[in-house]
């Protein structure tokens, strides 16, 4: 009876081996070396929409260069969404600028 458990405790050992050999690591995300950035402008009151609409332009330049898979604004990298009125204008100006990443991460 000893010998038949470890045989099979062998045996389990030896397959937990071999998954953990043969398990391939983990995709790590790739970013792109390329800043994009997307711009939209609104009215004074609506800062927080014009720049979630900065977002979206950005997410549009994004997939139409490097596709859907790096379009997704939380996996980019150094992201930045900055707003401001312009001399003479009455609404925001806001531009969202990042280095889109893959979402394999």
């Amino acid at each position: 009876m000893l010998g038949r458990k470890a045989l099979f405790a062998a045996a389990g050992a030896a397959a937990l081996l071999t998954a953990a050999l043969v398990t391939a690591p983990a995709a790590e995300a790739r970013c792109s070396r390329d800043y994009f950035t997307g711009e939209a402008s609104g009215p004074r009151p609506l800062r927080a929409i014009t720049g979630v609409a900065a977002r979206a332009q950005w997410r549009k330049e994004v997939t139409l260069h490097l596709g859907a898979e790096y379009a997704l604004w939380s996996r980019s990298e150094n992201r930045i969404t900055r707003c401001v009125i312009r001399r003479g204008e009455s609404g925001w100006h806001c531009t969202a600028r990042a280095r889109p990443c893959n979402t394999r991460r």
